[in-house]
């Protein structure tokens, strides 16, 4: 389905746009960042176990907006002694704890989080591991949320609670994705103990349970004994069957083919991936703006060592599933000993940089390690962490970004084993530069919820923009699944395109910027119920009259802009009333 387009700028208004857009920005501008941890109330610290010789790796989170306000909430893992938190994102700069009261403060020395609506019931849901196989580590945690701000754990009904055992649980990465296209989400378990069997496993969600698909799928017997941190999924060749990309500690990351029929193949050779030697944490974006999603893993990296530890590894996507690694050429490749890493456009310039945080606890070389930022120039990078503002050095593990103040830019946490997390927020000018934001909904279709597997493209007069909507791992933690574009000196969205998982597209064009949006996939369904009734038209009028002649509220309340216009082009005017009415007559009944 298409929202109607009605342009409203005209000739002029567009050669200005074209010619500020043409003029650009410089890339590369640093980012500035500063600490709001306390300000926040975010004063917790995570707890490590000095009697396990493994307890050195955890320390994550993950960003969830459990009750749907629109504002980004935060999960934390507690570790030794330690119950996990869940805090509620007031709006206002500040976070308050209601784990216990949303029934999920436990005790588990949690090591990955996966965050999305498992049971597709509107809501989302949290999936948490333990260690496996330890004593008193407890089970994995599969949190589905009631909707009343209370989660109830059904990982035993769901058939995730442990791998082999009643005691044990088992994972240290965790993603979910639907890499069958059935409109269900799937579950990657990446899993580092135990090289004599496999624990690196793969879940089909039935929608009414996990079914452990890791043989049947064609990966298992090539992730035996594989020490797997961080499964993830994303398209990577463009046919909407997302692929599975392991990543693995000792050399054995890998790269999955996705088949189409449930099935994978794998590729890591004949793609030139699979080069990081202590493969850890991971993100995707397009780097170079070509349209295609390449793919970053820390690794560890010693000067002394550059055939053994050759550090970071940046996989430039050719197509036809052919990578190129330019983690050197790109000058992010020197990250000491990297864990949990982001991708996001922090300065707005139009050009995605990366960020990573670092540590290692014994010995001198890396105990203090500085967290990395790189900014990216166009197709090189300059690491500004030093200057920026991100000044952690302890030990980190996880590290997440999200817009936890609505401001339009991404902010950053790091997760510490054994201490506190640190809340960044992006304070960086933006200098002319602008943003769009935009989330996902899919209900009422074949498609997963939140859109996740869907492939957003905006294009502005400085050219496209791409953006891979996931749930993936990142190290341990999960950042927020929103598209998030910075778009330089553009002045408007010529095009907002959603080219969702099941092959249908949507889109808008004349769109305003510097603001977030939510586009559905049935946009006529305004109330966000899965149908299209009397109800939507009611909810949008009440929405319009109240919003009327304005640019409409500040996000997240829901908004009658319905064509997407913006503050720059107009806000809410007859023209969403009309732009609905015809989308809502047509979709009415279906």
């Amino acid at each position: 389905m298409q929202t109607p387009s009605i342009p409203r700028t005209g000739a002029a208004v567009r050669a200005l746009g074209l010619l500020v857009g043409l003029a650009g920005s410089a890339y590369g501008q640093s980012a500035q960042f500063t600490d709001q941890t306390a300000a926040a109330g975010l004063t917790c610290s995570h707890a490590s176990d000095p009697a396990s010789s493994l307890e050195f790796m955890s320390g994550g989170g993950a960003v969830i907006d459990y009750n749907r306000d629109g504002w980004q909430d935060l999960f934390v893992f507690g570790g030794l002694g330690n119950p996990d938190k869940l805090f509620r994102n007031n709006g206002d700069g500040t976070f308050t704890d209601v784990a216990a009261s949303a029934g999920v403060a436990r005790n588990q020395r949690g090591k990955a989080v996966a965050v999305g609506d498992i049971n597709r019931d509107g809501w989302p849901d949290l999936f948490t591991t333990v260690e496996a196989g330890t004593p008193g580590y407890g089970l994995n945690s599969l949190w589905l949320n009631n909707g009343d701000g209370t989660f109830t754990d059904a990982a035993a009904a769901w058939g995730v609670a442990g791998y082999s055992s009643p005691t044990s649980g088992g994972g240290w990465g965790a993603s979910l994705g639907d890499y069958n296209l059935d409109g269900r989400l799937d579950l990657a378990i990446g899993e580092w103990l135990s090289p004599s069997s496999i624990r690196n496993r793969l879940y089909r969600n039935s929608g009414t349970n996990f079914v452990n698909a890791t043989n049947t799928s064609g990966i298992g017997s090539v992730l035996l004994g594989s020490k797997g941190f961080s499964p993830i999924f994303c398209d990577m060749n463009g046919d909407r069957y997302p692929e599975l990309l392991w990543v693995s500690d000792f050399g054995a990351s890998k790269y999955f083919i996705n088949n189409t029929n449930g099935t994978f193949t794998e590729a890591t050779a004949a793609s030139g991936t699979g080069r990081d030697l202590a493969g850890m944490g991971t993100t995707i974006a397009d780097f170079n703006n070509d349209g295609r999603p390449d793919w970053f893993v820390t690794a560890i990296y010693l000067a002394s060592a550059p055939v053994t530890s050759p550090g970071n590894m940046l996989y430039i996507n050719q197509g036809s599933h052919h990578f190129v690694e330019s983690g050197a050429a790109w000058g992010v490749n020197n990250g000491d000993w990297g864990w949990g890493s982001v991708s996001a456009d922090f300065n707005l310039d139009g050009q995605v940089d990366l960020a990573h945080t670092n540590g290692y606890p014994t010995g001198a070389t890396f105990t203090d390690d500085p967290s990395r930022v790189f900014m990216n120039s166009g197709g090189t990078c300059s690491q500004v962490a030093p200057t920026c503002g991100i000044t952690h050095t302890g030990q980190g593990r996880g590290m997440i970004n999200f817009d936890y103040d609505n401001d339009g830019d991404q902010d950053v946490v790091i997760f510490t084993n054994g201490g506190p997390l640190v809340l960044y927020r992006n304070d960086t000018p933006r200098a002319g530069n602008h943003f769009l934001r935009v989330l996902l909904s899919a209900r009422g279709t074949g498609n997963a919820p939140d859109g996740i597997g869907a492939h957003v493209v905006v294009t502005t007069p400085i050219g496209a923009r791409h953006f891979w909507v996931n749930a993936n791992t990142n190290y341990v933690s999960q950042s927020e699944t929103s598209a998030h574009f910075g778009l330089g000196a553009a002045t408007f969205a010529n095009e907002v395109r959603v080219d969702w998982p099941d092959g249908t597209q949507s889109t808008w064009t004349n769109v305003g910027l510097d603001q977030s949006v939510r586009l559905k996939a049935r946009p006529a369904d305004f109330d966000d119920d899965g149908a299209i009734t009397v109800s939507d038209l009611f909810a949008f009028l009440d929405a319009w009259f109240s919003q009327f002649g304005t640019d409409g509220p500040p996000y997240p309340a829901p908004s009658a802009d319905f064509d997407l216009s913006g503050p720059a082009l107009g806000g809410v005017t007859v023209a969403d009333l009309f732009g609905f009415l015809d989308a809502w007559f047509a979709g009415f009944g279906t």
